[in-house]
């Protein structure tokens, strides 16, 4: 168990004054880049500048080009529907298109079990498939886990949720409510932290929807959805222990290590990403973009809310064009520019419960209604 605190910062309430008005600076507005899509759930980008991006009941795989929605899917899959099963993630290895793979985590309708594989893509079109492992059962339907995100050493990160069943997350033997860490090829990376035999990088997570890497320093950052309060961003550190279901959210002297951010209010955080310095994370259940400063020196962080969309957000990318992309329920939407353009915009505070607060904690949490 680490025992190490993360540095936190004191914010104030989603909406933060940061020295920026919605009138000093000006608004970049997101572009459509395609619409009527069935749930998107996670995007990948490949350096000619198409998108990778999953359907999370249909089980196709999809690709966008010069535009438009390729007529056929790149590959398919067939999930189980529903819930927050389906197909869940997606990530190409980061030699693509040299090394022709693209990674996938879906809800296998043959077995009710979580899966990651890989397919080999020939142009637009997948074709053979390696199964690299087999995930937590879907029997109940929840907390699938599913991001992936490639780190700057070529390892593969994936998200694991404790499929509803709190215990696994404690268990440092049990890949439920965890973070695993495994090589390209899917063997075991044999630097983890539990051993050469374990590919567990980190625990104590309860439902993660995101998993990003910062790519100046290689920082791994992971959303994650409480249960009814306590929604965090958490940066990941190995062999790191987050507390589930220990602790939501900050503990004081436990010795747990606590979020970066904490949502008092649930927002649902689903996919980030790192672009201009900022990390940006979406909400599924406001619609809201929020971007989080991430400064050199601790206690200096900002969250604040900078776009807004109709429909919930599924995931955040930032693309090798220097643009950001934002997935929603139904469309992929697109910022041209850099993160310093992207002024703030007025939320209004919700109300606030009797002996609710929405400010710094005492002990320097990061935690927010």
């Amino acid at each position: 168990m680490v025992r190490r605190r993360l540095p936190l910062a004191l914010l104030a309430l989603a909406f933060v004054v940061s020295g920026r008005s919605p009138t000093e600076a000006a608004r970049t507005e997101p572009q459509l880049v395609a619409g009527d899509l069935a749930f998107p759930t996670n995007m990948a980008m490949a350096p000619d500048g198409r998108i990778f991006y999953t359907e999370k009941d249909t089980g196709d795989i999809r690709i966008i080009a010069g535009g438009r929605v390729l007529p056929q899917p790149f590959d398919h899959v067939d999930v189980i529907e529903g819930a927050e099963t389906g197909l869940l993630g997606i990530a190409l290895h980061p030699n693509f298109p040299a090394q022709p793979w693209v990674y996938v985590y879906y809800s296998d309708a043959a077995d009710g079990r979580n899966r990651l594989i890989r397919i080999l893509a020939d142009g637009d079109a997948g074709t053979q498939r390696q199964n690299l492992i087999d995930g937590l059962s879907t029997a109940n339907g929840y907390h699938n886990g599913g991001d992936l995100v490639f780190g700057l050493d070529g390892s593969l990160f994936l998200s694991l949720g404790e499929a509803h069943e709190a215990q696994r997350a404690q268990d440092p033997n049990d890949i439920g409510g965890k973070v695993i860490r495994i090589r390209a090829d899917g063997t075991l990376a044999p630097d983890n932290p539990f051993g050469p035999d374990n590919p567990v990088y980190s625990l104590g997570h309860r439902n993660s929807f995101g998993l990003c890497v910062d790519p100046a320093d290689g920082d791994l950052w992971e959303t994650e959805n409480g249960p009814g309060s306590d929604d965090e961003v958490n940066l990941v550190v190995a062999g790191a222990n987050y507390g589930w279901p220990e602790q939501l959210g900050p503990g004081g002297a436990s010795p747990f290590v606590d979020p970066v951010v904490a949502y008092r209010r649930i927002i649902v955080p689903t996919g980030c990403a790192v672009w201009g310095g900022d990390l940006f994370v979406g909400s599924y259940a406001t619609g809201l973009l929020h971007r989080i400063s991430l400064p050199a020196v601790p206690g200096a962080a900002v969250d604040e809310v900078v776009a807004r969309f109709d429909q919930g957000i599924t995931d955040v990318v930032s693309g090798p064009d220097g643009d950001l992309y934002v997935a929603t329920a139904g469309a992929i939407w697109r910022f041209v520019g850099d993160a310093a353009s992207m002024s703030p915009i007025p939320v209004p505070s919700p109300s606030v419960p009797p002996g609710a607060g929405g400010s710094g904690d005492p002990r320097g949490t990061t935690r927010l209604l």
